[in-house]
């Protein structure tokens, strides 16, 4: 469940934790970005239309959440999105089949409790709050036409089993 992953870019946009609905989903976010010439014009310029991510990156006491796709780590990002460099570091990572894009639409809290809880199930350290990690970032990445979703908990060096 755990590898080491290269540094990654990440590019979309981040959106605060306030415009998350009440039901705890980031729909409005998620149909903005998909609704946003620059960003479709960016994933078919460079060939990306078959994937989308999200990223979560916690604070101590709140999180940014980021829609958007991870992208070449040296392109050119045109203006109205914004890029975020995830270092190489060890990952925690849980790999789920049949999946397509409305996985971005389920409640956050849960989704992202139930990755934490099968973490930790595996006998890996983690933070009770990310938000207090030197690596406080999931990513969660989905193969639209594999259907094959990757969910990743970046993990401290220093938090070596």
């Amino acid at each position: 469940m755990k590898k080491l992953q290269k540094k990654v870019t990440f590019v979309g946009r981040p959106f605060p934790d306030q415009v998350m609905d009440e039901q705890k989903t980031f729909n409005q976010a998620n149909m903005e970005m998909e609704q946003n010439q620059v960003f479709q014009d960016f994933i078919s310029k460079n060939n990306l239309k078959n994937t989308r991510s999200c990223m979560v990156v916690f604070g101590p006491e709140n999180f940014m959440y980021w829609y958007g796709v991870v992208a070449p780590n040296n392109i050119k990002v045109p203006q109205g999105l914004m890029k975020f460099v995830l270092p190489e570091t060890q990952v925690a990572i849980e790999e789920k089949t049949n999946q397509n894009i409305s996985f971005f639409s389920q409640p956050l809290n849960m989704v992202i409790s139930q990755f934490l809880a099968a973490v930790a199930d595996e006998g890996i350290k983690i933070y009770q709050n990310p938000g207090d990690s030197l690596t406080p970032y999931i990513l969660q990445n989905l193969n639209l036409d594999t259907k094959k979703l990757t969910q990743e908990l970046y993990l401290e060096d220093s938090l070596k089993n």
